[in-house]
């Protein structure tokens, strides 16, 4: 493609090298016509179709100066596009964590305040966010096993992304897309879920203990209204520690005790999340 010198780095698959051939990838996606999930300033998420299958665009124009030494002066590093949701689902799948599927992504241009940037991945159908699907629980309480399936998945994938490294850093139930390609009423099996909106995951070596305090009581803050016991609470708790429910309260308590205290804060500050 004859465009490709322009790029820092471009991936696209045979289905859309084929419908990109003809220019350039970045300015055929930008006037591709579709839903609007969300835009705000520089970013753009859009959902199109595609040969009969639905896809999800995000297009980043560029974070500006501003944003870049924002960032930099907070001692944080600044998000320039699209690349850090393409590196965490490449992170995810490595770890076994089910995510979104990439089919292009491409980064243009060498300075990075106005670097623009592309991910396409394919539509998550037949699913629904744990924040819906949860949120009559409450009301009308879910079958035991049901609820004891997702509770564990929750905290298996929680586990998983914290002990490889992975801070989401918008960890909430909103986050995790239940795959409904049975009757949820009944599973007899391992539910599958979904992890999306990666834009802002964070990916270290060693992850702080602060970034893994900030995902799991954001994760808790956004369950706080479903009608969670004290018992599905502790179910958690030892699911993600891998330890007897004694041992992980007795190794780990002021963990504990302090992703509880933020997702209070959280709640008394900003209120329900559904």
């Amino acid at each position: 493609m004859g465009n490709d010198r322009k790029y820092r780095m471009l991936f696209l698959n045979d289905e859309f090298r084929s419908m990109l051939r003809s220019g350039d990838p970045f300015d055929q996606l930008s006037a591709i016509e579709g839903r609007i999930f969300r835009e705000v300033k520089g970013r753009k998420t859009l959902q199109f179709n595609l040969n009969g299958h639905s896809f999800f665009v995000k297009l980043h124009h560029g974070v500006g100066w501003r944003e870049v030494f924002k960032n930099l002066f907070q001692l944080k590093m600044p998000i320039l596009g699209a690349e850090n949701e393409w590196q965490a689902i490449a992170k995810l799948k490595a770890l076994g964590v089910d995510t979104m599927k990439s089919v292009a992504y491409g980064s243009r241009g060498w300075n990075p305040a106005k670097r623009q940037s592309f991910i396409v991945t394919e539509d998550l159908i037949e699913t629904i966010s744990l924040e819906d699907y949860c949120k009559s629980w409450k009301q009308s309480k879910p079958k035991f096993r049901e609820k004891k399936q997702l509770i564990e998945k929750v905290a298996e994938i929680s586990q998983l992304l914290h002990n490889g490294g992975v801070c989401h850093r918008d960890f909430y139930l909103c986050h995790f897309l239940l795959h409904q390609d049975k009757p949820n009423s009944d599973l007899d099996n391992t539910p599958k879920l979904s992890l999306i909106d990666l834009h802002r995951a964070l990916i270290k070596r060693n992850l702080g203990q602060r970034w893994i305090v900030k995902d799991v009581a954001g994760l808790y803050f956004s369950a706080m209204d479903i009608g969670l016991t004290k018992a599905d609470q502790l179910r958690f708790i030892r699911c993600y520690s891998k330890l007897d429910l004694r041992s992980a309260l007795k190794d780990d308590g002021m963990f504990w005790t302090t992703v509880k205290n933020r997702a209070e804060l959280m709640y008394k500050k900003l209120g329900s999340s559904n």
